[in-house]
């Protein structure tokens, strides 16, 4: 009974088109809109979300007995201060595509180039040989890319001088307003006729 489904990439429109496959068929097609959620770093009320945020990972990690391996924002943002770029393979640890996540954009939004898998949500965030590489899964693959990183610092230079813009003009929370009011638009105008 919607008149419009929300997600939040590209690759959940086509996870949603192959999980079920009678809506598809019936013409209901989701639209994909990167949620403000995902850019809580980029948001005014940064502390309260951060907060939050921080409490349910604690849940989490306590619930699966992973505490010591849960790095907080402050470790986080130095480590990201210190690092050349950020290696990115949720493929690896999972065997599957990893849908639009947060991890590129907080790198990206830090000036860090990013080196991810050429699949899932990093497809859509990561600009390829612009602010970083998308790769084969593979060692040789990621290792290729990080030893043009290493050789070339004027490259990772340039490349961490767009990251930021790129995160902006994508992913900002003007954008996401601009893409939420096309939408609802839409959606008002089928009402109407």
């Amino acid at each position: 009974m919607a008149d419009v489904i929300l997600v939040n990439s590209k690759f959940t429109v086509n996870t949603f088109a192959n999980t079920f496959k009678k809506l598809h068929a019936q013409g209901i097609r989701p639209v994909f809109l990167y949620p403000q959620s995902m850019l809580n770093f980029l948001s005014i009320n940064r502390f309260e979300r951060k907060k939050n945020v921080d409490l349910a990972l604690s849940a989490f990690a306590k619930l699966r007995n992973l505490e010591e391996d849960v790095i907080k924002n402050p470790e986080k943002n130095a480590l990201l201060s210190e690092c050349l770029c950020v290696l990115y393979r949720p493929k690896m640890w999972l065997l599957l595509d990893e849908h639009f996540d947060i991890v590129p954009l907080e790198a990206m939004a830090a000036y860090k180039p990013v080196i991810a898998c050429d699949s899932g949500g990093p497809v859509e965030t990561i600009k390829n040989e612009v602010v970083g590489f998308l790769c084969n899964p593979t060692p040789q693959e990621f290792s290729l890319s990080m030893a043009k990183l290493i050789q070339e610092p004027q490259m990772t230079k340039n490349m961490g001088e767009k990251t930021q813009q790129h995160v902006m003009e994508l992913f900002s929370t003007k954008i996401f307003g601009q893409h939420l009011n096309r939408l609802l638009a839409y959606v008002a105008r089928g009402k109407e006729d």
